[in-house]
């Protein structure tokens, strides 16, 4: 006869198990979602409420971030690209950017300081609405960067501030991966496969 307290079986992870006290058999009812969380160190939660906790995530993170980029790789590194963001309502003519430009850096295309001059719409880029509009610079050297980065541009008599390109390629990757990993946990609470968007 076994003494009281003695387990009848060995514990296994996800299983019940059986401990006798005071001549009272106890089974061990834990879930193995519950027995995993704990020998990770997570809080137990139930399943419902660990479901709930990732669908609110996303969804707060949709009304915080609808319009997010999608990424299919890492974006590569650009260093001599400059972009000027602008309001949709400032609908800038590449020849408006190209005479900035020009105030800044006289024959700043002829002498090949500025190689391209490139429209990007993030409205139509992420199908969404009220996005700035981004005006994608590539220059030849790191002189004209600094440059360009210190006195940015004057389309239409305007001031326009200009960053490096890189600088906000990576906040929109960081904000997919954010949002890849959020949206990944919840299908896999909710018992579904990744898809190819994650």
């Amino acid at each position: 006869m076994q003494p009281d307290g003695e387990a009848l079986c060995p514990h296994t992870t996800g299983s019940p198990s059986l401990h006798r006290e005071a001549g009272v058999l106890l089974v061990d009812l834990e879930t193995p979602e519950e027995t995993q969380a704990r020998t990770l160190g997570r809080p137990v939660k139930s399943s419902k409420q660990y479901l709930r906790q990732v669908i609110a995530e996303y969804e707060a993170l949709d009304r915080e971030l609808p319009c997010i980029r999608k990424f299919p790789t890492p974006p590569a590194a650009q260093p001599l690209c400059l972009c000027m963001e602008t309001s949709p309502e400032e609908d800038f003519t590449h020849l408006e950017v190209l005479e900035a430009l020009e105030a800044e850096l006289p024959g700043a295309m002829e002498s090949g300081r500025v190689s391209s001059i490139r429209f990007e719409n993030l409205n139509v880029i992420c199908g969404t609405a009220g996005r700035r509009d981004r005006w994608l610079i590539t220059v030849a050297d790191f002189q004209t960067r600094s440059r360009l980065l210190r006195c940015g541009l004057r389309p239409r008599g305007l001031a326009h501030q200009l960053v490096r390109h890189d600088e906000l390629l990576l906040g929109d990757y960081r904000l997919h991966l954010r949002r890849s990993l959020v949206r990944r946990r919840m299908l896999e609470a909710l018992g579904a496969e990744p898809t190819e968007e994650d």
